[in-house]
């Protein structure tokens, strides 16, 4: 082994200086460049999974909006009928009530109206007979005169 060693130029102290040298630079690089960098990446990943945990859970709270939302629009939706018809009601009683009074009102004025006519026809009967009988003073005193001449 010797001879081989001895054949490619092999120095033993050179040897164990150069593995030291490297094992001190792989240590070095392994605590400056190796480390940080592998906890680069674990901070990353953690990022990451914390991300899409976060989207997967704006996703659910979207979904859940809108399923909130529809149920909002549903209830708002059968109020609205509610008060649609509600309103209705209201204004077919309204509408009831202004076709009563209006009934009554033109059943009173039908009756004032009946009774100044029957007051108008009395009165103009009583105008009548009176007429009536100034006329028939007035004929006998005419027919009077007229026989005692």
């Amino acid at each position: 082994m010797e001879q081989l060693i001895n054949t490619f130029g092999i120095d033993w102290k050179i040897l164990l200086v150069q593995i030291a040298n490297f094992t001190i630079l792989m240590g070095i690089l392994w605590y400056l460049l190796y480390r940080p960098l592998v906890n680069l990446i674990e901070s990353r990943r953690a990022q990451i999974i914390k991300g899409v945990a976060d989207a997967e859970r704006a996703d659910v709270a979207l979904r859940d909006a809108d399923s909130k939302k529809a149920d909002i629009i549903a209830q708002a939706s059968l109020e609205a009928e509610k008060i649609v018809a509600s309103a209705r009601e209201a204004g077919k009683a309204k509408e009831t009530a202004l076709l009563h009074e209006g009934q009554s009102k033109y059943e009173r004025l039908l009756v004032e109206a009946t009774m100044k006519g029957e007051e108008i026809k009395r009165g103009a009967l009583e105008e009548s007979k009176e007429e009536i009988a100034r006329l028939i003073v007035l004929g006998v005193e005419k027919t009077l005169k007229s026989s005692t001449q």
